[in-house]
């Protein structure tokens, strides 16, 4: 790994996981290596490579989006009213681009274990034979056939069902299908009984067809930006323990 990555990314376990992993497939310039017409080594090494490629985009967009949250605070009439669409384009850019790679951390990461798992039990991964069908569910299923008993396998089923992982999934479909979201403004007001008023202001992103509530601030994708990294991290770790595991059964 010969590129800068951010701080939060698990880059001794990734690499360490990419190095093992490796030595599951044939020889790189092996007979059974160059004549693969499946490609599978170079399948497993170019969507290793797009996990770390993906979440520095994800960190760079993070980053672009609390520079322009700074830049639009500076405008009195988008601070309160949200008037100033340059603003928001800017915005809702920095959001989309990084939903679109964080959830594609994800998919390649579960595309990158969908070879390993086929290096080591081909009956039961045959969607190598048209890998535009793999996705992490079909990850998932063909590790409860071949491995039901592994880590990995279990990570990859309670991730699916893990509420910061859905929660990022529902919104990249959403923002992926021709949506984008908006900063909606509500602004409440309450009286005491002793005739005092308080005021209050919330402010949520706001796109049609997601329930979740998402508080819009400077953190706003650094919040799932931290969800991101730990669903990451989690699967790092149960996706290196597996191919050591199967490196000392080999």
């Amino acid at each position: 790994m010969n590129f800068n990555m951010p701080s939060a990314f698990p880059k001794d376990e990734f690499k360490e996981f990419g190095k093992v992993a490796a030595t599951l497939f044939p020889a790189t310039l092996s007979d059974e290596a160059l004549n693969d017409p499946r490609e599978k080594r170079l399948h497993f090494q170019g969507a290793w490579l797009a996990v770390c490629y993906r979440y520095r985009a994800c960190a760079e967009q993070n980053a672009a989006f609390k520079a322009a949250f700074d830049k639009a605070m500076c405008s009195d009439l988008w601070r309160e009213w949200s008037i100033g669409e340059d603003d928001n384009y800017e915005l809702e850019q920095c959001i989309y681009g990084f939903f679109m790679n964080a959830l594609s951390v994800l998919e390649s990461f579960g595309f990158c274990l969908y070879f390993v798992g086929a290096a080591i039990d081909w009956q039961n991964f045959q969607k190598i034979n048209a890998p535009k069908g793999i996705t992490l569910m079909t990850t998932s299923a063909a590790f409860k056939a071949a491995f039901p008993n592994s880590f990995i396998t279990a990570n990859l089923t309670a991730m699916a069902s893990d509420a910061a992982f859905t929660r990022i999934d529902t919104i990249r479909n959403l923002l992926a299908h021709r949506l984008t979201g908006r900063r909606n403004i509500h602004t409440f007001g309450e009286t005491d009984t002793g005739g005092t008023r308080t005021e209050r202001r919330e402010e949520y992103w706001y796109i049609p067809g997601l329930n979740d509530e998402v508080r819009f601030d400077k953190q706003l994708v650094q919040r799932h930006f931290d969800d991101l990294t730990r669903l990451l991290t989690e699967l790092t770790s149960a996706s290196l323990e597996f191919v050591k595991s199967q490196r000392k059964s080999s």
